[in-house]
This record gives C-alpha cells, sequence and structure tokens, in this order.
C-alpha cells in the first residue's frame, strides 16, 4: 500500500470479492452530501430523516443505513463547495494510488464501524466529520508532500494539514466525553486498521538503521582502542 507493502487480507478480499470495487467512489459521495445540502437547504426538518438513529433503523427506516453519509458536512453554501471540492480530491486521490477495491473496502470499514458504534451505543450519527478525516489522513499519508491550495488560495503541503488533524484529535480525546472519546477511537481504528503496519514496519526499519549505527561506532571505538 506503501512503498510497494501490500496487507495480505486486503489481497485475500481482493481475490475473493474482487467486484466490490466501485468506480469513482468520490462522485457518488460527493452526490450524496451535495444532494443532502439541498434537501436541508430546502427543508430544515429533512435532516432529521437522514441522520443514522438505531431506534427508527429498528422501527423500519433501513434508509437511514445508507442517508446519514448525506448528511452535509456544513450548511455554508461558499464552504460547501470547499467541502465537496477536498472530500472528491481526496477519494480521488486515494482511488488513484490504491485502485478502486482498496479504496472501495476502506469506506466500507469506516461506514460499517460507524454503524456498529451507532447500534452497540445507541448513539444517533448527526454528521460525517470523522468519517472524513480518516479519508484526509489515508490521503495525507499516502501523499504527505503534495501542496493543496487551502481555501483556493493558501498553499499547505498534505503532512502539515494531517498533523493539526492529529493534534485536533488528541486535544478531542482529552476533553471529550468517554462516548465521545470511544467514537473517536472506533472511527481511527479503521486509519490503523490499514496503516498500522506500514508504520510498525517504518519503527522496525528506524530502529535497525540504529543499531547498525550504534554497532559500527562500537566496532570503530574496539579498532581504535587496539591500536592504541
Amino acid at each position: 500500500m506503501l512503498d510497494g507493502q501490500t496487507l495480505k487480507w486486503i489481497d485475500r478480499l481482493e481475490r475473493l470479492m474482487p467486484g466490490l470495487g466501485i468506480p469513482n467512489l468520490a462522485l457518488y459521495l460527493v452526490g450524496a452530501q451535495g444532494l443532502g445540502f439541498f434537501l436541508v437547504l430546502a427543508n430544515p426538518r429533512a435532516l432529521s430523516l437522514l441522520i443514522l438513529d438505531p431506534y427508527s433503523v429498528v422501527h423500519g427506516e433501513l434508509w437511514r443505513l445508507v442517508t446519514f453519509l448525506a448528511v452535509p458536512l456544513t450548511l455554508s453554501p461558499l464552504w460547501m463547495v470547499f467541502a465537496l471540492w477536498f472530500l472528491y480530491f481526496i477519494i480521488n486521490g486515494i482511488e488513484q494510488e490504491w485502485g478502486e477495491f482498496r479504496t472501495t473496502l476502506y469506506v466500507l470499514v469506516a461506514v460499517i464501524l460507524t454503524i456498529a458504534f451507532s447500534f452497540v451505543f445507541s448513539a444517533p450519527i448527526v454528521s460525517i466529520p470523522e468519517l472524513q478525516s480518516t479519508l484526509f489522513l489515508a490521503a495525507a499519508t499516502i501523499a504527505p508532500e503534495y501542496q493543496i491550495l487551502l481555501f483556493f488560495i493558501l498553499p499547505v503541503k498534505m503532512k502539515w494539514l494531517a498533523w493539526l488533524s492529529v493534534a485536533y484529535i488528541i486535544w478531542s480525546l482529552i476533553v471529550g466525553s468517554w462516548l465521545g472519546r470511544l467514537y473517536l477511537l472506533v472511527m481511527y481504528a479503521n486509519y490503523l486498521l490499514f496503516f498500522g503496519p506500514y508504520f510498525i514496519a517504518r519503527l522496525k526499519a528506524f530502529q535497525r538503521r540504529k543499531k547498525f549505527q550504534h554497532d559500527v561506532i562500537a566496532a570503530k571505538g574496539s579498532e581504535e582502542e587496539t591500536h592504541e
């Protein structure tokens, strides 16, 4: 997935379910967000029909298992234009790197985790910024040096925005309620599931380099002592 690395369980799933990948997934998610925005703008009460409410789902309103993805990230027209562009940009970037299957799987796992959390704790999901955040972190990890125009004006590298996101996540874990903290842990478990092995491999490589440097320095020291 990164530096030529792939996760074996993802490779197996792709062989078992090759048709799972959805081409141009970004268009579907952006389209859902755009539709939700106009629905709520036209009738604010529509928002209550889009959110993921476990009680309502159990009582027959099954559409909520999907429509919560259409709950608009913002109701400001200007901010919505930026939000839709950014959402399309990060998902499309992930798909270009990973392909249709892995991108769809990443989003699907995030959606399943969200639904599972909602039902286990009977907690309605009324917005999805955390889902967008996991997508952004994935894109930033794949292309950390890529530069974007923030607000279409300010050039910023993806990695710096990612660090800001991580700082905000840590702050939310500190000041949030126990349920809010658990929700964040569940949502970002998706990111760790896909990228955890990559970071572990990098940590091990770093430790090996440090050990090698230490051994070289120790060997040189022994050689100098011998000459003396």
